[in-house]
């Protein structure tokens, strides 16, 4: 009996030594989650993947390789602030994720941001998420005691960087980016947020990705290129925009990991 317990408390300093040595020299594995809500978010940097395999879970395919060296699990997640969550989750707890990179295309709510330029996140909240009948603030997720999840902020300063380097000319914000399960359209329904909320962009999974990543203790940043004018005063080809958002996009993620 005293052998097995020597044994195993020998395993486990030395586990523990490795685990100090891998800390010193710098070779604490990273895996980076990249999240697109749409098909052209993501599928240049799928294509892009090298050691690449696909594994489908809650019908989403996460395609784990190595993009410019770096390990990742690039994915489609959806539309909507369900589909956001569940897939942050997963990329956290089941493919062991250590940082997380929202990234697409999103609606102004500041008339400063025209249409190509970027946001990223300082924090996300979820506009629609209302119990004030209970007694919480308007946005308020409850017992958590926060209406928005901070980003990452070395994150947040190497994605704005990112734009700088990877798509120059570009104008990048930093500040709330605020989602809610309805494509918001309006200027009143824009406005409506603003009032309650501020934030420079609205779209439909930030919030639900911050607050995962909040909930298990996982650094994060969004970052969108914006489709139209708060105000409504200019419209855009969206086929046109979307192709070049990606283009983008993508052109700042691999500059962000490859400079992290």
């Amino acid at each position: 009996m005293k052998k097995t317990i020597c044994l195993i408390l020998s395993v486990l300093v030395l586990a523990f030594a490795i685990g100090e040595c891998a800390i010193a020299d710098g070779t604490v594995s990273e895996k980076i989650g990249i999240i697109g809500a749409m098909e052209e978010e993501v599928n240049s940097l799928k294509e892009a993947l090298t050691e690449s395999e696909i594994t489908v879970i809650a019908s989403m395919a996460f395609c784990e390789g190595k993009l410019d060296g770096v390990d990742v699990v690039v994915v489609q997640c959806g539309m909507g602030k369900v589909n956001a969550g569940i897939c942050a989750h997963t990329l956290i707890h089941h493919f062991g994720c250590t940082r997380i990179i929202n990234t697409g295309v999103a609606g102004s709510l500041d008339n400063r941001i025209n249409i190509g330029d970027f946001v990223i996140s300082v924090d996300a909240c979820q506009h629609d998420f209302d119990v004030e009948a209970i007694g919480f603030e308007k946005g308020e997720i409850p017992y958590t005691g926060l209406s928005a999840f901070p980003a990452d902020e070395a994150m947040r300063k190497k994605a704005a960087e990112a734009v700088h380097k990877a798509a120059p000319g570009v104008q990048v914000f930093e500040g709330r980016i605020c989602s809610g399960d309805q494509f918001i359209s309006s200027r009143e329904q824009k406005e409506a947020i603003t009032s309650a909320f501020g934030g420079l962009c609205c779209e439909m999974e930030g919030g639900a990705i911050a607050q995962a990543c909040y909930l298990s203790d996982t650094p994060f940043v969004i970052i969108r290129a914006i489709s139209d004018k708060a105000d409504d005063s200019e419209e855009m080809n969206y086929e046109l925009f979307k192709k070049e958002a990606a283009e983008h996009c993508a052109s700042v993620v691999r500059y962000m990991i490859t400079h992290h």
